[in-house]
């Protein structure tokens, strides 16, 4: 059975498609100056030199895939860029059925423009290539009303890089929004961690200075404190690691000396190695010793290199503590243990949050491995670098951080630890203490009597408001979660109404936190545990403010 098409045998029609598509090539070539079309209207001649150049090309060079179908689904003619899409050679593109390359749904979408002579359909699917894969693609259909039936002028656009940036867009939406349950449930974590932890804190600190306990029993005291602190300075490791990511580690700038900033961490960290019975040797030749940073984010940085050489040598070891100054005017510091050591590919890895070489040490260790990452944020914020160096597992390690030296500015305080700093406290305040929760508010309540203050109580923040209005105070320390009003709000009628100042007390420790809790009026804001020192501090602070 043959098929005619207005008279002809197909086999003919086909031949005559390929005349047309040599025609095209000719023309794209370059190779053909005007083409004399027999229409209806008579002989036209279209010219493809001088102004209209251009237009010759046009078809080739768009980015899109170009296609003439006809009614019946017959390809009479497409583009080089459809051919690669589709990954066949143009040959075998052209005269094939379009329907091939697509689902039955889209092909009968798109064939509805023969319906309308001045419609277009528009229509995004998958365009089966050759290979097996599939391209997603936007198809616009217009109708060219030639002769009886028409035929379609069809546009392919690959939407492979749009589908790839909105997947781009979606992943980062995504992370964006896992990033910030991750912050608010380890802010929520941190205020639940800490909350239990500060009258704990307080009884232990009462009792380690009650002279009348025997020394064993304030020295076994002592050691149930450290190990409070120690699990508070793990809550803020976590907190600090969340700072970092969002690029919110914030500094506070001042003179400082870094021996002085030194010395302090190897205090705290010395019960630990004293108690490991480690050779600590302290070789500190560097001359010029005074710059302008944080103190205290240095003194962190610094507590937590030592804090590794401790807890990574055995029982019987050695650290040794050296400073200098090199010939660019930096201060080094070298912290060199007797420890555990680590190959080359653990030194690689050292700095990255979560990591401490592998699974056995943090199971004989513990940690969280947060420690290095934190000190290398913190270096490197000040302009300086910190590495760490080992001749293998079993050899040692040493840590070296380099600073570099800033002369302070003129109006800038210098640091002086607390240890070096007594607080110069008033006694016999009158203070409102407002913290529901029964532990922490019974054990402020005791070491703030026995520092001889007038301290009265309450548990909400009505009871507060209405102590407040039937007496005199001169300072408020209030939690900041209570069960009828939030903190905030409390202080700022407190403030308001009463002209009162106040200590803000809370498990949360953000910035924002920090921010909110000035905004309300708190001259100070404590971040749960709090131990007597820091309060002490914070009381002498604001009756001075």
């Amino acid at each position: 059975m043959q098929r005619w098409f207005r008279g002809e045998r197909l086999s003919d029609l086909h031949q005559k498609l390929r005349e047309a598509q040599e025609t095209l090539d000719a023309i794209r070539n370059g190779e053909v100056d005007a083409v004399v079309v027999n229409g209806a209207h008579g002989k036209q001649v279209y010219s493809l030199t001088g102004a209209e150049q251009p237009y010759r090309v046009y078809v080739e060079q768009m980015q899109e895939g170009a296609v003439t179908v006809s009614p019946d689904g017959l390809v009479l003619y497409c583009n080089r860029r459809l051919a690669e899409m589709l990954n066949v050679p143009l040959e075998q593109a052209i005269s094939s059925k379009m329907a091939k390359y697509l689902s039955d749904d889209a092909w009968k979408r798109i064939a509805k423009v023969f319906q309308n002579s001045s419609g277009v359909v528009k229509h995004e699917t998958m365009l089966r290539c050759r290979d097996g894969s599939e391209l997603p693609v936007h198809l616009t259909a217009s109708r060219l009303p030639m002769e009886e039936k028409g035929l379609m002028c069809l546009v392919v656009t690959d939407l492979t890089a749009q589908k790839e940036e909105a997947k781009l867009r979606l992943a980062k939406e995504l992370a964006e929004k896992a990033n910030a349950t991750k912050d608010a449930f380890l802010a929520a974590l941190s205020h639940e961690l800490r909350t239990p932890l500060t009258p704990v804190l307080m009884s232990a600190w009462a009792m380690e200075t009650d002279e009348e306990l025997p020394t064993r029993v304030r020295r076994e005291i002592s050691m149930i404190r450290r190990n409070i602190e120690l699990e508070a300075r793990l809550i803020d490791d976590l907190l600090d690691l969340t700072r970092i990511a969002r690029g919110k580690l914030e500094l506070q700038v001042g003179a400082m000396d870094f021996h002085s900033v030194l010395r302090q961490s190897i205090e705290i960290c010395r019960p630990d190695s004293e108690a490991k019975e480690l050779t600590v040797q302290l070789s500190l030749r560097a001359k010029q010793t005074r710059t302008e940073g944080d103190a205290i984010r240095l003194q962190q940085a610094i507590w937590n290199l030592l804090r590794n050489a401790v807890k990574f040598t055995p029982r019987g070891g050695s650290i040794m503590i050296r400073t200098s100054n090199d010939q660019q005017d930096h201060i080094v510091l070298e912290v060199q243990d007797t420890g555990i050591g680590f190959d080359a590919h653990t030194r690689n890895r050292l700095f990255e949050a979560f990591e401490q070489g592998n699974r056995s040490i943090t199971q004989r260790f513990g940690g969280l491995g947060l420690g290095l990452a934190i000190t290398q944020s913190i270096v490197e914020s000040h302009g300086g670098s910190v590495r760490g160096e080992s001749k293998g597992p079993g050899r040692g390690a040493t840590f070296i951080l380099q600073l570099p030296l800033r002369p302070a500015s003129p109006d800038t305080g210098t640091w002086v630890p607390h240890s070096a700093s007594p607080v110069a406290e008033r006694i016999g305040l009158r203070l409102l203490l407002v913290e529901d929760h029964v532990d922490t508010r019974r054990s402020m309540e005791f070491l703030l009597a026995r520092h001889r203050h007038v301290v009265k109580s309450a548990a909400s923040a009505r009871e507060a408001l209405e102590l407040a209005a039937n007496n005199k105070f001169d300072l408020v320390i209030s939690d900041l979660g209570l069960p009828d009003q939030n903190g905030l709000e409390l202080m700022k009628q407190l403030r308001d109404r009463f002209g009162l100042k106040g200590i803000g007390v809370s498990g949360y420790g953000m910035e924002e936190d920090i921010a909110k809790s000035r905004a309300a009026g708190f001259v100070c804001h404590l971040t749960k545990p709090i131990s007597m020192d820091r309060l002490r501090q914070a009381i002498a602070d604001s009756a001075k403010a």
